[in-house]
């Protein structure tokens, strides 16, 4: 019998339940997922409240402003200072009051009523989401942002009598705050500053909890750093820094001045660069969280280079070998031949510069970065232009032109790239003028290439 509602077509109620907490891989996820879009009434009834938080989010969850950024003016720095003049106020008036709660696990809780073991049992899997974000972080983007979606739209229907109004904000705001730093990460900036703001206003309500309050400003901080407004960014990570030192943590210290090195990195400040990341470095411990030791690892080595410290930078890298093979995902190990091949042309050794770059170069094409691709191409041909091979250059150029325009990149970096054809035909192009142009282009990019991101 055909018979498409028969049980055995259904989720088993640990799947409903998996795919809940977040623990299902993609490959597992993805059909628990369709059956459940598909609007299975059977299943709703047994995953309640999932299945409406999957099939009515548009219901729930306000709606983003049509073009956050624009409307507001820097609305995250407004929800900053509100939500500071809350804090303070509350450590005033309560010197003695603690920190959130820890959930209780329902095998131990009181006896509740029916609502209240509901509410609880809820917000223990809301928290689950959470850290099932952050697990996600490196290896899929999308189910990142479908499970901050999830947390949001749960913390969102939750009853505030249990843990009460002020603890509800707090895990309101880190669920908004989660969801805008995947969105950020998918690259949807605009929906990531409205989401970072919603997070702002839930903790203006909150505790005050410091902590929390750092977290927000380091999010917020890399979102300002991927949209290339530096000198905000660091002036959040200065607070961060702050926050951190005084409340005793001296990794999550470090890792705010790593991240403002990375910032000062892009911003081309690349000797601020070597100074922030080096001392990020000395306070962070590696074996606690090593991709953020790898990337400022390599952060550090690539503004070593810029500084023309390449002796530095090459017994760095050679001694960064092992933490760069363990750590590294497939564009970091790509970068990471890139700056392989920045430190040789550095020091001189040109055929094997030249041999890297062309590697790099192909595994840019192949991921469809063409940013990354004309910014290797860049340091390729000033490496050609010191051995006078002109005719080459133009070729690499015009064989990068052709493919911003084959995937309509915007027409300034054309014209950029169509400048630098011109010096080069009137025989007047100088490494000087390559460095400028590359500069140009990463300002004009609408996502910088993240070499090297330490946002959580």
């Amino acid at each position: 019998m055909a018979g498409g509602d028969r049980e055995d077509h259904h989720p088993s109620s640990a799947e409903l339940d998996g795919f809940l907490l977040g623990e299902l891989s993609p490959r597992q996820a993805a059909p628990v997922l369709a059956h459940l879009i598909k609007g299975c009434e059977h299943c709703r009834r047994r995953m309640e409240p999932l299945a409406s938080v999957m099939l009515e989010t548009r219901q729930r969850i306000p709606e983003p402003p049509t073009e956050a950024g624009t409307e507001y003016d820097f609305p995250l720095f407004k929800a900053f200072a509100a939500a500071r003049r809350h804090a303070e106020s509350r450590a005033q008036a309560n010197p003695g009051e603690g920190r959130a709660p820890a959930v209780p696990v329902l095998k131990e809780a009181p006896v509740l009523e029916a609502s209240s073991e509901k509410t609880a049992r809820d917000w223990a899997r809301c928290e689950a989401l959470l850290d099932r974000c952050r697990a996600l972080r490196y290896n899929d983007i999308e189910t990142m942002v479908l499970t901050a979606s999830l947390a949001v739209s749960m913390a969102e229907r939750l009853d505030a009598h249990v843990h009460g109004a002020a603890v509800l904000a707090d895990l309101q705001a880190r669920a908004w705050a989660e969801r805008g730093n995947a969105r950020r990460v998918a690259d949807d900036l605009a929906g990531a500053e409205s989401d970072l703001a919603q997070a702002m206003q839930r903790s203006a309500m909150g505790t005050g909890d410091p902590l929390l309050l750092a977290r927000l400003m380091d999010l917020t901080a890399s979102l300002f750093t991927d949209q290339r407004r530096f000198d905000e960014a660091c002036l959040l990570l200065d607070a961060v820094y702050t926050i951190y030192r005084r409340e005793g943590d001296a990794h999550s210290a470090g890792r705010a001045l790593i991240s403002k090195g990375v910032s000062a990195n892009y911003a081309f400040d690349v000797e601020d660069a070597v100074s922030l990341i080096s001392r990020g470095l000395g306070l962070i411990d590696p074996a606690r969280e090593p991709k953020l030791a790898m990337a400022g690892i390599h952060n550090l080595i690539w503004s070593l280079v810029e500084c023309g410290q390449a002796t530095q930078a090459n017994q760095l890298f050679l001694h960064s070998r092992a933490l760069f093979s363990a750590y590294v995902e497939r564009l970091d190990a790509v970068r990471a031949v890139w700056l392989e091949g920045r430190i040789a042309a550095a020091l001189g050794d040109d055929q094997r510069s030249e041999q890297l770059f062309l590697e790099t170069r192909a595994s840019f094409e192949e991921a469809k970065l063409p940013y990354d691709v004309a910014l290797v191409s860049l340091d390729m041909a000033a490496l050609w232009l010191r051995a006078g091979r002109t005719a080459e250059i133009m070729g690499l150029i015009d064989e990068t032109i052709s493919i911003f325009r084959a995937r309509k990149i915007r027409r300034e970096a054309i014209a950029m790239l169509l400048m630098l054809r011109e010096a080069f035909q009137k025989d007047q192009a100088t490494e000087a003028l390559l460095r400028n142009v590359a500069a140009e282009l990463l300002r004009l990019e609408d996502i910088p290439a993240r070499r090297g991101s330490v946002s959580a």
